[in-house]
């Protein structure tokens, strides 16, 4: 579902809008007309329908089996639109926000629990928390400003695409379309929608300045949206979708998920980093922002499967210090994520002051899976068995 271009966020969750027929996913095409209930016509041409067959009184049919509350045998008959606002609510609610304005402002996304022995008592664990850097090292970072801007007239085409949606770019590397693959792409819509809330509301809680901000020196080649800098929401997204569609690979047991046999989830890191800088390309953040857009996306990918997954898994954590982060350093994800084992790393950046740091916690209480997700994410999984 495309976002106006008025009204378009940091990243673009959902928007296929930029991929052709991507566009109309959902929508039915020429079969919108079905039943015509908008249509004025259709709906005299019903009431007279009615008088002339309907008798009276009407009998409720005596063999209508009962209702049965969250059944996600009915989540196919559903329309897309539907099952996005019923899966969306299901990941949002797991989650909760806080922000610490210290001297060093942290901003934390909690995962619900459910504490072993008790199904009514919900704590909260820390999933990820992303902390600001100073304005001495965004100052720092202008340098990456001047020298990326000499990358625009070969980047450009690339950036304005990428303002209405990455999911087209990574379309590019794996067979998606919504004929072939709409499982998948509902999946990735529903996660980016997700990622939106958190990322918008992270940027929100620690108010860190924009480029433009710094020097008007900086002229963007897009306009600079309106929300602060950190963490990047198209880093944000691009992981997040990166990471989503190496573990339906992996899942699906296709031949791509193999390292050995190609480099599928090498190339979707690549495209993921690509687009984070051609954030910084265009004028609109820092490779720091990207640093911390990565963090959040890998993790919060790691979350989305985790609430897919049938029985509660390890739940993931990880924690961005942007103090911590070289100000005189570009952005480079490998130091982050490790494609081989799909996992990320326990720490980048020097060992006693590591900018990122990640792994499973020291509690093992679970957050509630879903089973709508659950029965989503299998319907995209089997989209990609064939390759096997």
């Amino acid at each position: 579902m495309p976002v106006p271009p008025s009204a378009s966020p940091e990243g673009s969750f959902g928007s296929f809008g930029s991929f052709g027929s991507f566009g109309s996913f959902g929508s039915f095409g020429s079969f919108g007309s079905f039943g015509g209930p908008e249509s004025p016509l259709v709906a005299a041409a019903l009431l007279t329908n009615r008088d002339g067959i309907v008798g009276a009184p009407v009998t409720p049919d005596p063999r209508l089996p009962p209702n049965r509350p969250d059944d996600i045998t009915g989540l196919e008959r559903m329309a897309p639109a539907v099952r996005d606002s019923i899966m969306t609510f299901d990941l949002a609610s797991r989650v909760s926000f806080s922000v610490d304005a210290g001297k060093s402002p942290t901003a934390s996304i909690w995962r619900s629990t459910e504490p072993a022995g008790s199904s009514s008592r919900i704590e909260r664990k820390l999933l990820v928390s992303i902390s600001a850097p100073s304005i001495k090292q965004f100052e720092t970072q202008m340098n990456y400003l001047t020298a990326y801007a000499d990358l625009r007239e070969d980047r450009t085409s690339e950036i304005l695409a990428q303002t209405t949606g990455v999911v087209p770019f990574f379309a590019s590397l794996l067979y998606m379309d919504p004929g072939r693959t709409p499982h998948t792409l509902q999946l990735l819509a529903i996660a980016l929608r997700f990622a939106n809330l958190a990322y918008m509301r992270v940027k929100f809680g620690l108010g860190c300045k924009r480029p433009i901000l710094f020097s008007p020196q900086v002229q963007p080649v897009i306009p600079t949206p309106t929300h602060p800098t950190l963490p990047s929401g198209h880093a944000t997204e691009a992981f997040l979708v990166a990471r989503l569609l190496w573990k339906l690979l992996r899942d699906s047991r296709s031949p791509q998920a193999h390292v050995k046999t190609g480099s599928w989830g090498e190339m979707l890191m690549r495209q993921a980093a690509r687009i984070a800088t051609n954030r910084t390309v265009a004028g609109v953040h820092f490779p720091v922002d990207s640093a911390a857009g990565a963090v959040l996306g890998l993790t919060l990918a790691d979350f989305v499967h985790e609430v897919c997954r049938p029985k509660p898994g390890v739940p993931p954590t990880a924690t961005f210090v942007g103090q911590n982060f070289d100000p005189h350093a570009d952005f480079d994800w490998h130091p982050l994520y490790d494609v081989e084992h799909d996992r990320q790393a326990p720490h980048a950046g020097p060992a006693k002051k590591p900018w990122a740091t990640s792994g499973t916690g020291k509690d093992k209480d679970p957050t509630a899976p879903s089973p709508a997700l659950h029965w989503l994410w299998e319907k995209a999984v089997a989209e990609w068995v064939e390759a096997g």
